[in-house]
């Protein structure tokens, strides 16, 4: 294993266990162009939508997983009423491959921001973010 490849790692599991509490209807803010959410409902999005200004979602929550209040085509009816696109990239929680974070940093470079990025807890989506920029994969 690389070093840049174990250090994203060992970052990404540091944050799983320390990620921070986040108010129920809230978002964290991971820099000025980015910020990821947890646990989403229809009036909790159309909350985050209107309250942020967000011109893009990416959606690392899959469909199927137990708990999901709502699926990736509500969000996006929800988000095309606001003009705001949605990506829908589903990762496996603790099974973040490298494809993933490639894939996240070309959305990451090529959607217009800020952008949102929506899991269970946040934990997976900060986790693609900050390997990515360990990786040196964001030109920020």
């Amino acid at each position: 294993m690389t070093k840049p490849l174990l250090r994203s790692l060992l970052l990404s599991a540091s944050l799983l266990c320390s990620f921070p509490a986040m108010a129920e209807n809230d978002s964290i803010a991971l820099n000025s162009k980015l910020s990821v959410a947890g646990q989403m409902t229809a009036d909790k999005f159309s909350a985050l939508l209107k309250q942020h200004h967000f011109k893009s979602v990416i959606v690392n929550r899959p469909d199927q997983e137990q708990g999901n209040a709502v699926t990736v085509n509500e969000l996006r009816n929800i988000a095309e009423k606001s003009q705001v696109s949605v990506i829908y990239q589903p990762v496996t929680s603790g099974k973040i491959s490298q494809t993933d974070i490639i894939e996240f940093a070309k959305y990451y470079q090529e959607l217009p921001k800020p952008i949102l990025m929506v899991c269970k807890s946040g934990s997976r989506s900060a986790a693609l973010f900050n390997q990515a920029k360990a990786q040196g994969l964001l030109n920020e």
